[in-house]
């Protein structure tokens, strides 16, 4: 697999749009890079340098999403109504960046743990069965190890 082409510019967005969008997505949490534009989510390629989204009234009629064939990467933004099963990944490191509260429970030994964050960062490597409760405007960053894709990469934990 090549380089993939992301774009010919620098891209930006700005947190209050970010938050208005994944209001309106609720629980769901919003991309911004991901394998590929999915049209039945209302998503369309991101091209200008600036993210945007459009609405009618509560429901999202177009957001944009930057495409990333090779998959090793997403990136996506989650807040408090943000829903996550208790997952786990095989090949894919996920990384929590937030100024607000972060709570990780996480299996050890068939014993379940907890670690709270105040702020900051919360990286859980591949191999841990875990769920993450949010607070806040949450960045979250999956990056595949092992020549790994994210895509298909999650399995639900019971």
């Amino acid at each position: 697999m090549g380089q993939p082409n992301l774009a010919t510019e620098p891209k930006t967005a700005s947190p209050a749009d970010l938050a208005e969008c994944l209001r309106l997505l609720a629980p769901r949490p919003l991309k911004l890079i991901a394998e590929t534009v999915q049209p039945a989510l209302h998503e369309s390629e991101w091209r200008d340098a600036q993210w945007s989204f459009a609405r009618d009234g509560s429901s999202i009629t177009n957001r944009k999403l930057l495409a990333f064939a090779e998959d090793s990467f997403q990136f996506s933004v989650a807040d408090g109504q943000s829903k996550q099963d208790f997952h786990c990944h095989e090949k894919v490191a996920e990384i929590f960046v937030s100024n607000f509260p972060l709570e990780l429970t996480y299996r050890k030994d068939g014993r379940e743990e907890t670690v709270r964050v105040a702020s900051g960062v919360l990286i859980v490597p591949p191999g841990i069965a875990h769920r993450v409760r949010l607070d806040g405007l949450t960045f979250v960053f999956q990056a595949a190890t092992q020549g790994g894709q994210v895509h298909n990469d999650k399995s639900v934990e019971p």
